[in-house]
């Protein structure tokens, strides 16, 4: 009952029952359904390309998928386009699209949270993202360990396996398993959090109009805030902690967050394993966060050109729609731009990465789409798709019937 076609004569009672039971790895079982009998056939190695889509894609895609898209709405064969040509690819074993913890917090508040994540495992190809703080504080260690060292700041691989959990080049199975959990609970403290950001931006951005500082000004200040943002984020973190256990209300103790009091003690462990006296390190560790190679951690390098570039074009006059949604975007083109084969963003940031100087400087490895150029994204799926050899595209038609 589990064997799947197309049934071909099995080896051992040569009956035309021979079909795929299960797929994995770089191997398929093939088992009889009348006799039982089965074994395993190796799958040709694959290659996939990794595509970080946002969350509107996501969205957009799964709408597509499910016929839930609003008839008349706009890009509306693009979207189908889309989700023709991507699926085809991955299908072809020839990409991933890879969930994250950024889609997960922005799935929470959707309407139908339980739908869309299910929709975008299924695209995933099994794997997923490291958190985006998780990659953010590798790329610090790696600092703190050079400045331990006293030289100078390190050079980081850019191997995208090194940021993907799961294997990106296996093969799909034929079953996916998901857990459907609630996660509702935390939706009030997410609304919250986004409600004080937007707050923020606007704030911010009214300065920028007052202030008129140019693009350098802006750059400068972000790039040398390394260590002011970060004793300030810590210090916001335990005052939360502390008021969130005193107040005695399960609500806030929920909504607690561990994560920046814990990087910073694993960090002040590696400084006293390294020599520096115990009683110093969480010192000595403050000391470390002001120094200035950090301003070329990836991920704080790209964020604050990203951030000096929209304050730059707010203050020449231009004055875009300001909501904390961009705070998601620009942590991962600043987490994963230096990792994956390609992103597909929204218009704005796309606009920000085509300015001179983000363009030439910044020198990112994912190529960058939009609805701006939609005609290009639907040519490097196809391209991607028509790129499988062809006894991966015949496979492919027999175990997930893809178009051959």
């Amino acid at each position: 009952m589990f064997e799947h076609p197309p049934f071909r004569r099995c080896p051992r009672c040569k009956g035309e029952s021979f079909g795929t039971l299960s797929v994995g790895g770089n191997s398929v079982t093939k088992r009889c359904k009348e006799c039982r009998y089965s074994h395993s056939e190796a799958l040709p190695a694959t290659e996939k390309r990794v595509i970080y889509l946002d969350q509107f894609a996501v969205s957009e895609l799964y709408k597509t998928k499910a016929k839930k898209r609003r008839p008349g709405a706009p890009h509306e064969q693009f979207w189908q386009d889309c989700y023709s040509l991507g699926n085809l690819a991955y299908l072809r074993q020839q990409v991933i699209f890879p969930a994250s913890n950024l889609h997960s917090d922005e799935t929470i508040v959707w309407h139908s949270p339980e739908e869309l994540r299910l929709a975008h495992e299924m695209f995933s190809g099994e794997t997923s993202f490291e958190r985006t703080d998780a990659i953010a504080t590798r790329q610090e260690w790696e600092f703190a360990k050079a400045f331990l060292k006293g030289g100078t700041r390190p050079t980081l691989s850019t191997d995208v396996d090194q940021i993907i959990l799961g294997t990106r080049n296996a093969w799909l199975p034929i079953y996916h398993i998901s857990v459907n959990a609630n996660y509702s609970m935390f939706a009030p403290g997410l609304r919250q959090d986004k409600a004080i950001a937007e707050a923020s931006l606007k704030h911010l951005a009214d300065g920028w109009v007052s202030a008129r500082p140019t693009f350098d000004d802006l750059l400068k200040h972000e790039l040398s805030s390394y260590g002011s943002a970060m004793r300030q984020a810590l210090r916001e973190q335990i005052t939360k902690t502390q008021a969130a256990f005193a107040s005695n209300d399960p609500t806030s103790v929920l909504d607690m967050r561990f994560g920046l009091i814990s990087r910073y003690r694993e960090l002040t462990e590696l400084f006293a394993r390294n020599g520096v006296p115990a009683k110093d390190a969480f010192k000595e560790v403050l000391r470390f966060l002001d120094w200035p190679e950090n301003q070329h951690q990836p991920a704080h390098r790209i964020f604050a050109y990203l951030f000096a570039a929209l304050g730059w074009r707010i203050s020449s006059g231009q004055r875009p729609e300001m909501n904390a949604s961009i705070l998601n975007d620009f942590s991962a083109i600043s987490t994963y731009a230096p990792y994956v084969d390609a992103m597909f963003v929204d218009k704005q940031c796309a606009s920000l990465l085509r300015q001179g100087r983000l363009r030439d400087e910044l020198g990112l490895k994912a190529r960058i789409f939009s609805l701006s150029s939609p005609q290009e994204f639907l040519d490097y799926l196809k391209d991607l798709g028509d790129s499988a050899t062809e006894d991966i595209r015949v496979l492919a038609h027999e175990l997930y019937d893809a178009e051959a």
